[in-house]
Order: structure tokens, then sequence, then C-alpha cells
């Protein structure tokens, strides 16, 4: 009966995967027809769409487009030429924004490898970006890493993490560089230098962030002007550095002013503006714990806390309009990030933590 029992079992498995084998199949086809007549201008066409929706914070609309792009540079092209690296390498970012850092690393390796079949490596600026891009994977894991367990564990996974992107983006600085006069403003020097800024806020390296943040600022002013978003972003992480250190006024101002910005580019309803109301939220709550250590009322030996943050875990007890203000920012970035980016989203699950903690925090 056992024996009866088991080959039953293996028929069920076979069947199972024919109709795996059949589904894919009809996927394959599907795809070659959709390929089928389409041109490099089709594909070239898909790609600035693809563009488009990532820019508007339709990340997984532009996935979806990119694919049907590279579909058809594959049938024309082959496996590597630089027009599938570049699709490839777009595909990864559209990852990235998705809260995937190691699917887009894998993403970045492959675009990465076909580069330096065509190019070399060290050389090309198309693979310094794709570098770039591969180093911002590594920084989102850092960024993302849980802080619970013992800080030596964690400590180690982060450093890590951080020096893995500090290297490639070394290596894409470098040839950027190659490509400009000295101290001439570069887009691309900019944003490395502004991602080298990204990891030492992770580190908790403030003051070098600042510095390399307020170089990016410059050169991005110089090249865009006062009012270009990039400009605001790279605001935004003046102010996280000001955050870290605790300087919630001088933060708050920075913020702000990005604010206006993006709102004015993007509207409200963006993920990346949410992000930003997010970091205002956070903001708040550093100033609840600032001017609590400042009044030294002794709340933190009276009250449980929870940091409503995935990082440190621990409450805190706000009063009036900050808490108020706190609350609308939170609840902002969180109607966002559910809407747009999902529930499973890395930024949809810390503002829900935050959202739990907050709603203990108005019960008590």
């Amino acid at each position: 009966q056992q024996q009866q029992q088991a080959q039953q079992q293996q028929v069920k498995q076979k069947q199972a995967y024919e109709i795996q084998m059949e589904q894919a199949r009809k996927k394959q086809q599907m795809q070659k027809q959709a390929v089928a007549g389409a041109t490099l201008d089709d594909a070239s066409a898909l790609s600035e769409k693809g563009t488009m929706m990532m820019r508007d914070g339709n990340y997984l609309e532009s996935l979806t487009i990119y694919d049907k792009c590279l579909s058809i540079q594959l049938a024309h092209l082959g496996d590597l030429h630089p027009m599938v690296a570049r699709t490839v390498d777009l595909m990864g970012v559209a990852l990235l924004r998705l809260g995937a850092p190691e699917e887009a690393l894998e993403t970045f390796e492959k675009a990465i490898y076909i580069q330096e079949a065509a190019y070399g490596q060290n050389s090309h600026p198309d693979w310094a970006l794709t570098v770039l891009h591969a180093g911002q994977a590594y920084e989102l894991e850092a960024e993302s890493l849980s802080r619970d367990g013992p800080k030596a564990e964690w400590s180690r996974d982060l450093d890590d993490l951080t020096e893995k992107a500090w290297e490639l983006y070394e290596k894409a600085l470098d040839v950027f560089q190659a490509q400009v006069e000295v101290n001439e403003p570069d887009v691309d020097v900019a944003n490395v230098v502004h991602a080298m800024g990204n990891i030492h806020n992770i580190r908790g390296e403030y003051m070098e962030a600042l510095r390399k943040f307020k170089y990016a600022l410059e050169m991005r002013i110089k090249i865009f002007g006062e009012d270009d978003v990039t400009v605001a972003w790279t605001k935004v992480n003046i102010g996280n550095a000001f955050k870290g250190m605790f300087k919630v006024e001088e933060a708050m101002k920075w913020y702000h002013e990005a604010l206006g910005t993006v709102n004015a580019e993007f509207g409200n309803d963006h993920p990346e503006v949410a992000h930003l109301h997010w970091n205002i939220a956070l903001c708040y709550l550093t100033k609840g714990e600032v001017d609590a250590a400042n009044r030294k009322l002794g709340w933190f030996k009276r009250w449980p806390f929870t940091w409503f943050s995935e990082g440190a875990k621990r409450r805190l007890v706000h009063e009036g309009a900050d808490f108020a203000k706190m609350e609308k920012h939170l609840v902002h970035a969180f109607e966002v990030f559910v809407s747009r980016l999902g529930e499973d989203h890395l930024s949809t699950n810390r503002a829900t933590m935050a959202l739990m903690a907050l709603r203990e925090l108005k019960r008590d």
C-alpha cells in the first residue's frame, strides 16, 4: 500500500511538473509573439516610457515595461550588447525602488558582466554608472539591516555592507573624475559623492556625511540651479545628518526647504516625497527625545519606551503640537507607501510598526 501511495505521489508530481512546463512554454510563445514585428525603435519608446513611469513613482509598472523592452532588444541584438546592459541596469534601479536590494544587485551584476565584455573594466561611464547602482544596492541592504541582537553581530554586518558599497563608489568615482577637468562640476561625480555621504550617515559619521553632501549640493546647484529636485534630495540628506546629531531645528530647516521643491515637482503622493514625510516624522520624534532630555523630567524611568523605527525599537512619549505633527507626517507617509509601494515593501513595514507604536502611546 505504501508503494502504491508513493507511485501515486510520483504521478501527481509528474503531472504538476508537466503543467508547469506547459505554462512556461505558453508564456514563452506569448512573449515571442509580442516581440515579433517589434523594432529597436519600439524598444527605445518602451525604455522612455519606463523611465517616465519611474519618475512618477510607478516602479512596478516601469519594471514590466523595461522587461518588454529587454525582450525586443534580446531578439535583435543578442544578450551581450551594451543596449541590453543599459536596460538591465534600469531594471535593477526599479528593483531598488521596490525595496529589493538583493534582486537588484544580481541584476546589476548581469549588466556589469555585459559591459565588461563590451568595454573592459574601469573605463566606460556606463560601466561606472552600473557600478554606482550596485553600490547603492549594498547601501540599501546596510540601511535596512536589523539592529536587533548583540551590537557586535549587526555592527560587523553593517561594516561589511558599507565597505562593499564604498569600494564600488570609489571605482565609479575614478572613472567619472577621469572624464572631467579638476573641480569642474559634473553630475556623475556629484552623484557618487552624494552616495558616499549616505555611507557616512549610515555609519553614524555625520560630520563626514555633511562634508560630502555639501560638496554634492554645491555641484548640483551650479549645474541645475537651486530649484532642481536633485538639489532637494541632497538637502534631505543634509537634514538626515543634522537629525543624527540631534540638531533637530537645523534638520527641519533643510527638510522643509526640500519639501517645497519636491511637492511642486512630483505632488504629495509620490513615494519619494512620502519618504521625506517619514524623515520629518522621525525628526519630530528626535525633537521630543531631545526636549525630554533637556527638561530632565525623568520620563525614561516612568514610561516603557519603544523606538518606532526598525532599528532601536523604543517608545518615546511626546506631548502637544510636536506629537500631532509627527502623527500627521507619519500617517501621510504610511498611506502613500501602502497605495504606491504595496503592503510588503520595507518602507510600508517600517511605517506600520511606527503607527502601531503610536497607537500604543495614544492608548497610554
